[in-house]
Formats: structure tokens, sequence, C-alpha cells
């Protein structure tokens, strides 16, 4: 999905705010676009917590905001043979669902670990939509309190020739935040020259 967006998306050279350093680049995603490539990718099956039995999907996700490295969506989800194991007191209780369909409102904050080239989303449910108000503790469980981790794709390294020279511009991902509707992804390209590996035999 990265890859899409690099190949729709346009560089430009820095915020005007001063939100990127000026030796960077960006790459600016408005939420229309984003939310066509997060359904492109759908449906994707999410890590459950040990609790849990059965298998829980991602449908749809649906009217995305951003905001200041804030985020808020509609989501579809469906789970199969859904159970969760709880106590009451010192007693283990297991609840089984079934086949369940949820749907909800979420917020959600973001923040990009650049060492690890990571991006976490911490959503919190805002309204649920339930189809049975005993499906409420499933979606608290399932969500709330957790970052998603999603592991971002490094960019393979641009060759280009200047003159004589061969350079090779590698392009780290410095930044990933959010502001006014728009995606950024902050780039920082570092340029070395290609030096070509000597056949001289000793």
């Amino acid at each position: 999905m990265l890859v899409s967006i690099f190949c729709a998306t346009l560089l430009i050279p820095h915020l005007s705010a001063g939100e990127l350093k000026k030796q960077e680049m960006t790459i600016a995603i408005p939420e229309e676009l984003l939310t066509e490539f997060i359904n492109d990718a759908l449906p994707v099956k999410i890590t459950r917590k040990k609790s849990f039995s059965g298998v829980i999907w991602i449908e749809s996700v649906d009217r995305l905001k951003l905001g200041n490295d804030k985020i808020s969506f509609s989501i579809k989800m469906h789970g199969e043979n859904i159970g969760i194991k709880k106590k009451l007191g010192k007693r283990p209780v297991e609840l089984n669902f079934g086949d369940v369909r949820l749907a909800f409102e979420c917020e959600a904050s973001i923040r990009y670990d650049k060492g690890r080239n990571i991006l976490y989303v911490r959503p919190e449910v805002i309204q649920k939509k339930a189809e049975e108000q005993l499906l409420v503790p499933l979606l608290a469980a399932l969500i709330e309190g957790r970052e998603f981790p999603i592991e971002i794709q490094e960019l393979k390294p641009i060759v280009t020739k200047i003159g004589d020279k061969s350079l090779i511009i590698n392009m780290d991902i410095s930044s990933i935040f959010t502001l006014n509707s728009i995606l950024f992804i902050g780039i920082r390209p570092k340029v070395k020259e290609n030096r070509p590996v000597s056949q001289d035999n000793p």
C-alpha cells in the first residue's frame, strides 16, 4: 500500500509552518485519497488478545478525518466464532458470541518511531453501534488502551547520473504526522557517490 501512496502523490519542498526541517521533502496525502488506500488493503485480520478466541476482521473504514496528529473514523468489523474469557471474582467465565458484526466511531492518536520505522495508532471508541449491548465489553477489550503498530516499508534508493558522476540517493522516512485534513510524510534524502566495485585481481 505504501508504494502506491508514494507513486500517487507529489513531493513538495517543506511546510511553510516549519513543521519539517528545510532539508526534508514531504509527501502530502489528502484524507480522501488515504481512505481509498486503506480500503483497498482491506479486509485485514487484526491481532487479538490471549483472552479471545475466534477471528476478527476489519471490513471498512469510512468518514476519515485528519487533525493535528489526531484522526477520527468509522469502522466496520466482523468476527467468526468469537469468545472472550473474563473473571467474575475469582471464577473464570467464558462468554461466547458466535459470529458478530460491529460498527463504531473512533478517535485515535498517532506517533511515528523513526528508529524502528513503525507508525503507532492508539484508537478510542467514542460511539458504539453494536447489534447487542452485550458486545460493548468486546469492543472495549479489542480496541481501547492498545497501540496498533503499522510497519512502514523502507523506500528504495534512487540511482541517478550528474555529469560523469553516478549518485545514489537514499530516502529515509523521518516523520509522519497529520494536520488540516492531510497526512504528511517527511523524507530526508542522503546523497553519496556510486563508486563501482574494483574488478582488479590482486
